[in-house]
């Protein structure tokens, strides 16, 4: 199922990430490979610019980081598309979008809006440097200049590769050849970055982090043409069409083995709705193969809310959504998609028979 989803995301999903709060409604989150970059950051400033400035400057450059990824979010809501989250992580950021953006129009301005924000920032942090003849501020203005222009590099998953697909997407009407093209530029971008960097550490100067850049770039390229291929396979495709309505529900009081012997209420959802707080209120969701998979020893002192996927970290979905438009959002450790009509949950979609469709979708594409 890794192969409909692009590499940050995977990356975010199947490791720790530490929750910073919300902006705007929308949570924010740092990977543990932020502190490992905070680090080299600081010890890098701290060299030039001294331990304060060096501080100073190392959080500025992560909340530029955020507001970039801020400046993508707060334009796809004023185009319908919501943001699931915000996660920092060591090659930057990512706004993680509830859904694809509904037109070429939409995907461009949506990309724009990351990188334009930052070269804004950019240019007045390099214009109060000056003014002010401070090296921190100069230093932060330049990378955050660089850092927008870096972006704006065209091949996918950079926000240039966007603007890319945007453009195929407007000029053949199809999203998915788009996607393959930007994908394809991806790759060709993202190797001729990783040549260029391993050509500059054999001459003697730093291009590591730039290869592995390179790298990264072509890979999570690969990925979305992978990813293309199978999710077209879906097109016209309803959520509905393969949901369980009807979910079960427990309390914050029942635990791992009461509900295997209770197993036949969660029917063909294979899940059940948990209220883990006690306040009538639904949280998240149990899956049955959680409940199995855990020793039966302890099975009786487990409980569901210790077990329970939060709503945020499933794909929500309604059941009249587009299921191409669904799946890269899903997480590949526990794939569930939620049904919702409005605020109430109304299903769900079995892994099962979400499993069987992909198997299906991949041995399709594999055929052709």
């Amino acid at each position: 199922i890794v192969v409909v989803l692009d590499v940050e995301r995977t990356l975010h999903i199947m490791t720790a990430s530490l929750p910073l709060g919300r902006f705007s409604g929308i949570p924010i989150r740092a990977h543990w490979s932020t502190a490992l970059v905070a680090l080299l950051f600081g010890l890098s400033f701290t060299a030039q610019l001294g331990v304060v400035a060096g501080i100073v400057a190392t959080v500025a450059f992560f909340l530029s980081i955020l507001a970039h990824e801020l400046g993508h979010a707060l334009v796809a809501r004023r185009h319908g598309v919501e943001t699931q989250g915000i996660d920092l992580w060591a090659l930057g950021g990512v706004a993680r979008l509830d859904r694809e953006a509904p037109t070429p129009r939409a995907e461009a301005l949506i990309a724009v809006a990351g990188p334009a924000g930052s070269l804004v920032r950019g240019a007045v942090g390099l214009g109060v440097g000056v003014a002010l003849e401070s090296a921190a501020v100069f230093s932060i203005g330049f990378i955050t200049a660089l850092l927008a222009v870096f972006n704006m590099l065209p091949g996918a998953p950079l926000d240039g590769g966007r603007v890319v697909r945007a453009w195929r997407w407007a000029r053949t009407g199809d999203r998915y050849r788009a996607t393959r093209d930007a994908g394809n530029a991806g790759r060709v971008l993202g190797w001729s970055l990783g040549l260029l960097g391993v050509g500059l550490v054999f001459a003697g100067q730093p291009g590591i982090f730039l290869a592995v850049v390179g790298a990264f770039i072509a890979m999570s390229a690969r990925v979305e043409i992978a990813s293309s291929y199978v999710v077209e396979q879906f097109a016209g495709q309803r959520v509905g069409d393969l949901a369980w309505f009807g979910v079960a529900h427990a309390g914050n009081d029942m635990d791992a083995d009461s509900m295997i012997w209770q197993r036949s209420r969660s029917g063909g959802a294979g899940a059940v709705a948990v209220d883990a707080t006690g306040d009538g209120q639904i949280d998240g969701i149990v899956l049955e193969e959680q409940l199995w998979a855990i020793p039966t020893e302890q099975r009786g002192m487990t409980l569901l809310s210790q077990l329970m996927v939060p709503w945020d970290a499933t794909a929500r979905a309604s059941a009249d959504d587009d299921l191409a438009s669904v799946l890269p959002r899903l997480n590949p450790a526990r794939p569930i998609v939620t049904v919702w009509d409005g605020d109430r949950l109304a299903g769900i979609v079995p892994m099962a028979a979400l499993r069987e469709r992909l198997q299906r979708a991949q041995q399709a594409v594999a055929g052709t």
